[in-house]
């Protein structure tokens, strides 16, 4: 039993000896400042949250900015858990300035180092506003905000942080590492979840575009006599793709094309692309294919172009349709498998006019000497029926040659894309029309020699029906 007791006696001994040997940790927290016409006078607050304090130190006021020191305090031995409160009044006739930021230091000596952790709550910051109290029409009292110091401050959301070893102390409030962690994890479900409800929103308010289904605005009468005039221009009219003319592969070939000009002749006047699409079958035949709607943001960025062409050269039409032509192809590629890429590529492309002003003309072209001849053109007869004329055009690209890497490939493609439209944009000067150009000059010993072609301008003016011969 003695030898028990003799073990308490030394426990309870040492820790007498463990609770005097702990160091003092003073701390001051800021009540509030109140003003008078002479002072502002500053109440706070220091406690002792370590041991006993061996000597006193000394409470010091500066300037935050300059490091002025503007007045000092002792600061008497405080026991440990010891608080006492203060009052200390600041002369404004010492501040430079009506509005300024305050340091207040206590306890800042060898027993807690200026900058080491234990002496992180010794310091606080605080504004003395004089103007905001109202002091310039009398004496008046007023309070300011005390501020802390810390490693990362936001003044206009007065947000602060101080970074520890174990987590972050944010305004005066600690958090570990498993607290960051959950909230870390908040902010992804947070972020996941708007991510989702604009997913969601896209999916409800935001239409994908569309390729609707196209009906030829071309009246077709059937008293028309197919072995007259009108009515081989009729069967005409739907084998026309678009304002391309092919290759020529053999003497005397016929080809059709269609030009879609403005009341005044001017080629795509008033029309609008309303969608475009590429679209590639697959190697097996016409079982799957490959169909890409492009976006209308790539259909307002060539109606753009398409309005700015008739004041643009070639240079500079083919300039401004580089980057629609990789956006073009970039999309059309991405749908294309590996084993297909040899395969041509069709490209759709739906446009409108204005009914009264948008005008269809049909070309009919043989070629003949090298070169292709205008042997009949005529427009066709509308029955249509709205403010509207639909109109569709169709463009064939090569796919991968042999021999054509696949960068290769992709450069050329949209090398070919941007001749193609800028052949559909391009304007001449004569009228705003395009001329078809022979390969080769004409031979002037044929025995059956061809009238050079008439611009288009000049077919528009005239009423009278071209012969075939």
């Amino acid at each position: 039993m003695a030898r028990f007791q003799l073990l308490i006696l030394v426990l309870l001994s040492a820790l007498a000896v463990a609770a005097q040997a702990q160091p003092r940790d003073y701390a001051i927290s800021i009540d509030g400042v109140s003003y008078t016409a002479e002072a502002a006078v500053i109440s706070f607050t220091v406690s002792n949250q370590g041991g006993d304090a061996l000597a006193a130190a000394e409470i010091v006021i500066s300037e935050y900015q300059t490091g002025r020191v503007v007045t000092s305090e002792t600061l008497p031995v405080l026991a440990a858990d010891e608080t006492r409160a203060f009052s200390l009044p600041l002369p404004l006739a010492d501040l430079p300035a009506d509005n300024m930021s305050i340091q207040i230091q206590a306890g800042i000596d060898e027993f807690e180092l200026e900058g080491s952790p234990i002496a992180r709550n010794n310091t606080q910051l605080f504004l003395i506003n004089r103007a905001g109290a109202g002091l310039a029409s009398g004496d008046s009292t007023g309070s300011s905000t005390p501020a802390q110091i810390y490693d990362l401050f936001i003044p206009l959301v007065n947000f602060g942080i101080n970074f520890q070893a174990g987590g972050i102390e944010v305004n005066g409030r600690d958090y570990s590492g498993a607290d960051l962690l959950i909230f870390a994890g908040m902010i992804l479900a947070a972020l996941f979840s708007l991510w989702l409800l604009s997913l969601i929103l896209r999916l409800i308010f935001r239409r994908p575009p569309k390729f609707e289904p196209w009906q030829p605005p071309y009246a077709v009468n059937n008293w028309h006599d197919p072995n007259s005039a009108l009515g081989r221009r009729q069967s005409w009219q739907f084998h026309a793709q678009s304002s391309a003319i092919t290759a020529a592969g053999a003497p005397d070939q016929v080809t059709v094309i269609k030009r879609l000009l403005s009341r005044e002749g001017v080629i795509l006047g008033g029309w609008t692309i309303t969608a475009i699409r590429t679209v590639q079958y697959d190697i097996y035949g016409r079982i799957s294919r490959s169909e890409v709607v492009m976006s209308r943001k790539i259909n307002r960025q060539l109606n753009r172009i398409l309005r700015r062409a008739p004041g643009l050269d070639s240079v500079a039409l083919r300039k401004a349709l580089a980057p629609v032509s990789k956006r073009l192809c970039k999309a059309a590629l991405a749908a294309i498998e590996k084993q297909n890429r040899a395969l041509p590529l069709a490209m759709d492309m739906r446009l409108e006019g204005p009914l009264g002003d948008a005008r269809i003309l049909f070309e009919l072209y043989q070629y003949r000497n090298d070169a292709w001849r205008l042997i009949d053109h005529w427009e066709p007869e509308t029955g249509q029926i709205g403010a509207r004329v639909p109109e569709h055009f169709t463009f064939t690209l090569n796919g991968q040659l042999p021999g054509e890497d696949y960068k290769e490939f992709k450069a050329r493609l949209r090398d070919d894309m941007t001749q193609l439209l800028a052949g559909m944009l391009h304007h001449r000067q004569n009228g705003g029309t395009a001329d078809v150009e022979p390969q080769q000059p004409v031979k002037t010993a044929d025995p059956d020699p061809v009238q050079p072609r008439p611009s288009v301008g000049e077919l528009l003016a005239s009423d009278e029906e071209t012969d075939a011969r």
